[in-house]
Formats: structure tokens, sequence, C-alpha cells
């Protein structure tokens, strides 16, 4: 995969240096020879551009809170280590003695850093289109929702965030049934999302009916 990588660079020389650890630098005779660092602070910033503008887009009912918590996840040290060993980045590493002596090919900072690096020398060769799409080639932009489902304490929200992750839908509640005396009402709400009935619930008020169905809804669209 890296090795594909590197042929599509118009520039070498730039796809050499996002792969040049510092160790390597301090070690070198060579005066002219600089680490990584500056391409990791430029790809750094790519991939928060990009990945902003796709949660942006494809979640428009997120908050602000809940987007920074997506894209955080996202763009974790230990999300962009993960996709550096699947890209084989390590093996590539330029390292100092010292630092290979210490494992420093497998160190999940080192990884992130050189995927960091990698997008910002992509940025430069070819454009943002080009790294745009590498980055969301390798980053699951999805997987994180799970995490923030947990982050909430109510299963209206969690079904929310869990149908907006998988369709163009926001759920809807729809109050079916009202019955019993005013003082001791028993409510019946379906919820659906587009015109299909995923759940009901049961109440003694509508919004504890409406708990229900999404936390039954939940169990339903989950295994669906």
């Amino acid at each position: 995969m890296l090795a594909k990588l590197e042929d599509s660079f118009i520039d070498k020389h730039l796809f050499h240096l996002s792969l040049t650890h510092s160790s390597w630098v301090n070690e070198s005779n060579n005066g002219d020879c600089q680490s990584n660092e500056r391409l990791e602070f430029l790809g750094d910033a790519v991939i928060d551009a990009v990945i902003a503008q796709s949660l942006y887009e494809k979640y428009p009912d997120f908050n602000e809170g809940d987007l920074t918590k997506l894209r955080s996840n996202i763009v974790s040290g230990v999300s962009l280590a993960n996709v550096a060993r699947e890209l084989d980045i390590g093996n590539y590493l330029l390292l100092g003695k010292g630092e290979e002596g210490s494992g420093g090919r497998n160190k999940e900072s080192n990884l992130a850093n050189a995927f960091e690096a990698l997008v910002g020398a992509l940025f430069l060769d070819r454009g943002y289109s080009t790294a745009s799409q590498f980055i969301l080639q390798n980053l699951n932009i999805e997987s994180p929702i799970n995490c923030l489902m947990k982050n909430h304490k109510d299963s209206k929200t969690d079904f929310q965030i869990l149908v907006q992750s998988k369709t163009s839908f926001t759920p809807y509640y729809k109050l079916i049934s009202k019955d019993g005396p005013d003082h001791d009402p028993v409510f019946v709400v379906e919820v659906l999302v587009g015109d299909k009935v995923i759940g009901n619930g049961v109440g003694t008020s509508i919004n504890k009916a409406e708990m229900q169905a999404a936390a039954n809804a939940l169990i339903i669209f989950q295994n669906s």
C-alpha cells in the first residue's frame, strides 16, 4: 500500500521526508537533513479540516459538542496509529539507532505523527482533493458513533444518533393513544424512521412512552 502511494508522489522527497523521525536527523551528519515535524503540523490541520467537513455534512442535526466528540475519537493518536500500522508505515520510518533500539517503529506517537506527516506531504504534492480522498479512505467516520452514544443517558438521543449515522432520516414519535383517567393516564407511542415503524412504547407520560419506544427501537434497529 505505502509503496504504491510513494509511486503516486510527484516529489518523492516529500514522501521520504514525511517518514523521517527527528532521531534520524539528530544522528545524521547531513546539516540539510530535516525531520517530518513540519509536515506533521500541516497534516494535522488538513486531517482536522477534512474530518470536520465530512461530519458537518453527514450529521446535519448533531450539535457542536457531539461533532467535536466524534472528531476527537476519529483523529485520536490511537486511531491514527492503528491506520499507520495497517499501512505498514512503521517499516518505512527513518529512525536513529537509539529510537530504533527502543521499539520506535511500533510506538503509537511515532506512527500517528508519521501518518499526519504523510497527509501533509500528500497535500503539498497532490493537493487538497487527493489528500482528502486518502484521509476518508483510511479513517472511518462512522466507527466512533457507539462511543458517542455511551456519553448520553437517554434512549431517544442514542436512537437518534444511531439512525442519523446510518440513514438520512431523523426519528419522529407519533402518539397512538391515551387511555385511563387524567390523574393516571397511559400513553402509547410509536417511533418511526421515514415511514417505517421501528418500535413502540407505553408510559404514564408521553416522554416516558417515547423513551420506551426508543429503547425498543434501539434493539431492533441495531440488529436489522
